[in-house]
Parts: structure tokens; sequence; C-alpha cells
């Protein structure tokens, strides 16, 4: 349509062109200028004023519509056609100079809505420009989250052979549980047992490492030997009592040994390591955070009950008060017996550990070895240290048979506070009973 209303125009302006023409060659024919029928001179005011711009003309703009500028130039011909036909004078000079305007109105009219064209094809051409780049952004993330799938897909297919290596160890091991292993204890000797002997308590760490599974996976020393990171003063007793376990067999419930006397947690750590001993329990009897903890003594004594079963108490979680201001040391103590009673007799108390307590933080007290608790009998736990504000506990109670916390196997009683730094003293004149604010940590005695 723009194509052909620009060559519509283009015939337009030729025409107008043969019109002026035509009104000049008439002029200079007819002499100084035309006369009208009066024998006047025609003026723009005279006869040839009745030819007047198009109607319409002046309102060329960008918002006329084709339709309208192709019926426009249909009026700009028509009337150009007339005045060719009929004979130009003088005074339709005028007219052909308005109609020429007309023109000239109609072409800048097509401009401007060429010019618009021009515009909304930019427009267009930057939305392709964008739409091409954004689909280049997504087509790069299709092959990112790609690669990542192929990535974890391999990871995945290589976690699953090494399952299936692994069971088919399990499944087909090389060992037999009658054949005789070396063992190197710490380097300082070799000993021998049976492979059933050391796998005696079944579902442990020790039993699983020379199932024949892990047979790869063992220390060997330079001769072959198994290499067993312990010394012989600590691995000999176990040794011992799994050649028990294994003579006496899985219906009889064998004690674990105590271990060397001085090495008798280093003993509990390594029977922890070897799977030996069972899960432990965790009793909260925590009644005030350890960071808002107001109140604080010389030391506190409290009475703790084992219910159905015995217990072994493996350590106990507690803090300082806060007007400490490093550490303070703490002394545990511990008997069987009712606290009144027990207070007034220190030689039935047995040291249990010795540890810092630091103010207003978490403070875990391991004993030095476990200690055993009876099932059903009352036994106290004492704990002293060198600070007036040593150890902090909880809120107050009515008396020393307030439960403080309990589970389905122990339950804590409130506790006396000391005001003494000399160890089972100060307890005389003290009338107020409190609790205490802590955690203590056991093992089943039946489960081990």
């Amino acid at each position: 349509c723009v194509c052909v209303l620009v060559c519509l125009c283009a015939c337009l302006r030729v025409c107008v062109c043969v019109c002026v023409c035509l009104c000049v060659c008439v002029d200079v024919r007819t002499g100084a200028g035309a006369m009208d029928c009066s024998g006047q001179h025609a003026t723009p005011d005279g006869p040839a004023a009745s030819l007047r711009p198009l109607p319409g003309a002046s309102a060329f703009g960008t918002s006329m519509p084709s339709d309208a500028l192709a019926t426009e130039a249909g009026a700009v011909g028509g009337r150009c056609g007339g005045a060719i036909g009929g004979g130009v004078g003088g005074g339709d000079f005028a007219g052909l100079q308005a109609l020429r305007g007309s023109a000239d109105g109609l072409f800048a009219a097509i401009e401007t809505r060429l010019r618009e064209a021009a515009r909304r094809e930019q427009e267009a051409d930057a939305v392709r420009e964008q739409s091409r780049h954004e689909r280049e952004d997504f087509e790069r993330q299709c092959a990112e989250v790609r690669a990542s799938m192929d990535i974890a897909r391999e990871l995945l297919q290589a976690e699953r052979r090494e399952l299936e290596d692994e069971k088919a160890r399990m499944q087909a091991p090389d060992a037999r549980r009658s054949d005789v292993l070396s063992l190197n204890l710490g380097g300082e000797r070799v000993v021998q047992r049976r492979r059933s002997t050391l796998c005696a308590v079944e579902d442990s760490f020790l039993a699983a490492r020379f199932s024949g599974r892990w047979e790869q996976e063992l220390d060997l020393d330079e001769d072959g030997k198994y290499f067993i990171n312990y010394p012989p003063e600590l691995f000999l007793p176990l040794l011992d009592y799994l050649g028990a376990k294994e003579t006496e067999g899985p219906a009889r419930q064998l004690p674990l040994p105590l271990g060397p006397d001085g090495q008798r947690p280093q003993f509990q750590a390594m029977l922890r390591y070897f799977g030996m001993l069972p899960a432990v329990s965790i009793l909260d009897v925590l009644q005030i955070p350890y960071e808002d903890v107001a109140g604080s003594d010389h030391g506190l004594a409290f009475e703790i009950l084992p219910k159905n079963n015995s217990l072994m108490l493996v350590a106990l979680e507690t803090c300082a008060g806060r007007f400490v201001t490093n550490v303070a040391t703490a002394t545990v103590y511990i008997c069987q017996g009712t606290l009144v009673r027990r207070l007034r007799q220190r030689d039935e108390w047995r040291q249990a550990a010795v540890c810092s307590l630091r103010p207003g933080l978490s403070s875990r007290i391991e004993l030095s070895e476990p200690v055993r608790l009876q099932a059903n009998c009352q036994h106290c736990v004492y704990i002293a240290t060198n600070h007036a504000n040593g150890i902090a506990y909880g809120g107050g109670a009515r008396g020393g048979t307030d439960v403080c916390g309990e589970n389905e196997d122990l339950c804590v009683y409130a506790a006396r506070t000391s005001g003494s730094m000399v160890p089972f003293a100060g307890f005389e004149g003290f009338l107020y009973w409190h609790k205490f604010n802590g955690k203590l940590e056991y093992t089943l005695v039946d489960g081990i």
C-alpha cells in the first residue's frame, strides 16, 4: 500500500508541474494577464478564488489513515485532470498553487507514515534480538543442567558399583572363622588368636573388622601380621574376655573387664572404640540455661536412684557460677546410701573425677571409670569446688524428696549446697534445698 501511494504521489506531482507550465503558457499568450467578462483584470479575490485548497489538505498528519490518503490523492488527481481538460485561465493559477500545497501535505503525511513504519520495524528488530538472546540463555542453562545431571549420574553409578562390590565381599568372604591370625600389639608383642575369638561379640566393630569382609582394609606390618594400635596391657585383657565369651557361648552374660589399674579410662575408651560398650543414654535435668543461671556455691550434693535396671554412670555435665573469672576446679565423689546419712560419713565416699568447670558454659565431667549404680538403691553424688561460686544450681526445692528430673531408668532428687571450701563441710547450717542443673550420662548394665 505504501509503495502504491508513493507512485500515485509521484504521478500527482508530475500532473501539478504540467498544470503550472500550462498556466504560465496561457499567461504569456494572453499578455499581461487574462480579462474576465467585464474587461477587468482577474485578482485573487475574483472568479479564480473559486479554486480553493482541497478540503482536509491542511489536516494531513500522522493520524491520517491510508484510505484517507488514497481518497485525497484521487481528489487531487481529478482536479488536476479537470484543469487540463477545460483549459487553464489566469484565475486558476492560484488554485493550482493551492493544489500543489495539498500535494505537498500529502507527501509529508506519507513520509510521516513511512517513518512510523520504520520505527515499528526497528522495535520489531529489537524484540527479535531480545528473543534471540533469551533463547540462547535458555539453551545454555539447559546445557548446564544436562551436564550436572550427567555428572550426578556418573557418581551414582560409581557408588552403585562400589555398593555391589561391597555386597559381593559380604556374601562371599574369603576368610574362615577357624583361621589363626597373628596380631602385632602396638609393635611390642605378637600373639595369635583364632578369627572366631575376635568375632565373639557379634555386631561389634572388632567383629566386623576381622569377619573377612574388610580383609584388604586391615593394617598389616612389614611381616604381614595384623597390627593392633593398642599396647598389650590394654588389648590382652580384652582378648581374654573374648576367649571366655567364645567358650561360654552367647547364652551366658559375662561382665566386661575393668582394665588395668591406672589405665581404666584408656581401657574404657578402647572398648568404646571397638563397639563393646552400649550406647550412652542421657538424662537431661537442665532447669535453667547455663548462661542464665544465677545461684552458685562451693559445693553441691544430691541423690540419684536407678529404677529397674542397674546403671553405669559415665559422665556429668554442669557449669560454674557466673562470678568465676576463669575456671573452677571440681572434684566428684560418689557413694551408695541416703544423702542425709552419708554427708556425715566421709569414708564412705570415693573420688570419681577431677575436672574444670567454666562459668556459664557447658562443662562435661567424664568419670575416670564408669561407676556402677545398683538398681532400686539410692546413691549420692557430691561436686566440691575451690571457689565460692564454683558450682551452679537451678531453682529451689521444698525438700530432699523433690524430684528434679527422671526418665524410665533414673531419678534425680533435690540437692543441698555447701558453703565451705573444705570438702564435706559447710552442710550443717543450711536448711535450703536446690535442684541440680545439668545432665547425666549412663549405660545400662544389662546392655553390656
